[in-house]
C-alpha cells in the first residue's frame, strides 16, 4: 500500500470511529430481553458472549431496526464478505432482519394473550337495574368498537388501524388517534373497553355495503410489537348488525406499512 492510500485508509478509519454514536440504553435493554440473549442468528445462548451489530455496517445508525444481537461467531460471519470477490451468497439486510425477527418471535411470544375486538351497531356496555346487558343501537354511523383483553395475567397494550370502505371504494373520514394507528390501547388483565368512532353511513345508501377492515398489533409488557392478521367487518343490511370476516380486500404485505409505521422504540 501506499504512502497515499495509508493516509487515506487511517483517515477514514478516524471518520468511521468519530461517526460511531453510543447505543441507548433501552434500546440494547430491549433487544436483548427480545432474544433472550440468544443470537438473532444461528439461535444459540450467549449469555455474556453476545456483540450488537449494525446491520448496515454504519455505526452511527443507532435505530433499533438496524441492530442486531449476535454470538461471536456470526458477527465475524456476516461482516466477512468481500463484494469484490463475490464467491457464495452474500446475505442481504432483508434476510438478516426478517433472520432476527424469528428470534425476537421465539422468544416473546409466552408474552401474547389473547384480545377479542368487536365492531357493532349496538352499544355493549348497557345494562338494566338488575345488570342484565341490553342491547341499544347507537346513531346511525357512530359505530361501536369493543375491545377486550382475555388473559387474567398480565397487562398489554394494542395498535389499532380501521380503514373504512363502502361497496369496496375506500370511505373519507377522519379517525382518532385511537383508531388511526397513532395511539395505544392499554390494557389490563380481563378490562374491557368501549369505545366508538364516526362513519358516513346513510340508511338509503344504494348499495347498502359497509366494510371496515381492523389492522391491528399487540405490544407485550417487553414493548415489542406483535403485527397480527388483519380482518373485517361487514355490514350489508340495515336491520342487521356488523358480522365478521376473515379476509381483508386488498392483501398488505408489510402490515407496520398499514399500521402506519407507528413503531415502539
Amino acid at each position: 500500500m501506499t504512502s497515499q492510500r495509508k493516509k487515506i485508509a487511517s483517515k477514514s478509519k478516524k471518520l468511521k470511529q468519530k461517526s460511531r454514536l453510543p447505543l441507548k440504553e433501552d434500546a440494547r435493554i430491549k433487544i436483548l430481553l427480545w432474544c433472550a440473549r440468544h443470537c438473532c442468528f444461528c439461535g444459540k445462548p450467549c449469555k455474556t458472549n453476545i456483540e450488537i451489530h449494525h446491520i448496515d455496517q454504519n455505526p452511527s445508525n443507532t435505530n433499533i431496526d438496524n441492530l442486531i444481537p449476535l454470538c461471536f461467531d456470526c458477527h465475524g460471519e456476516l461482516t466477512q464478505y468481500d463484494i469484490k470477490h463475490p464467491k457464495g451468497s452474500k446475505y442481504r439486510i432483508p434476510e438478516i432482519k426478517s433472520r432476527r425477527e424469528q428470534i425476537y418471535s421465539k422468544h416473546t411470544r409466552q408474552y401474547l394473550r389473547p384480545v377479542n375486538i368487536k365492531i357493532s351497531k349496538f352499544m355493549h356496555h348497557l345494562t338494566d337495574r338488575n345488570g342484565t346487558p341490553v342491547l341499544a343501537s347507537r346513531k346511525l354511523g357512530d359505530t361501536s368498537c369493543t375491545v377486550q383483553s382475555l388473559s387474567n395475567d398480565i397487562p398489554l397494550k394494542i395498535r389499532l388501524k380501521i380503514v373504512p370502505y363502502q361497496d369496496d371504494k375506500p370511505l373519507k373520514v377522519r379517525l382518532g388517534d385511537l383508531y388511526s394507528g397513532t395511539a395505544l390501547w392499554n390494557l389490563n388483565p380481563s378490562q374491557f373497553v368501549f369505545g366508538h368512532f364516526p362513519l358516513p353511513i346513510k340508511k338509503d345508501s344504494k348499495p347498502f355495503q359497509y366494510r371496515v377492515e381492523v389492522f391491528w398489533s399487540i405490544i407485550d409488557i417487553l414493548q415489542r410489537e406483535h403485527h397480527m392478521l388483519p380482518f373485517s367487518f361487514v355490514w350489508n343490511d340495515p336491520k342487521g348488525d356488523w358480522w365478521y370476516d376473515p379476509r381483508v380486500l386488498k392483501r398488505q404485505d408489510n402490515l407496520g406499512r398499514a399500521l402506519s409505521n407507528h413503531k415502539t422504540t
